[in-house]
């Protein structure tokens, strides 16, 4: 969730450009472009180095029931607890 808001965030600060009755130049939109593709950069870096580094047990869990959060059905919200479960074992 949290990665979502950096991109909404990141899509609202090059909106307001848009948003002005003047057209901008190429040059300008390609400033901004360059600016986003390097937040962007920086994002997947951080992204990379999260996915990468050890993580404890109880971060293991805790990952394990947020993608249970996400399940429709109970039972295979039930069945994906049960497994997170045995990932404090």
């Amino acid at each position: 969730m949290k990665y979502l808001t950096t991109l909404l965030l990141a899509a609202s600060v090059a909106a307001p450009a848009f948003a002005t009755d003047a057209p901008i130049t190429d040059k300008e939109r390609i400033d901004q472009l360059i600016e986003q593709n390097k937040m962007l950069i920086a994002q997947n870096a951080r992204l990379s180095e999260q996915c990468e580094r050890p993580k404890t047990k109880e971060e293991a869990f805790a990952q394990c029931m947020q993608a249970a959060r996400g399940e429709k059905g109970a039972m295979a919200t039930e069945s994906v607890g049960a497994n997170c479960r045995l990932l404090l074992k």
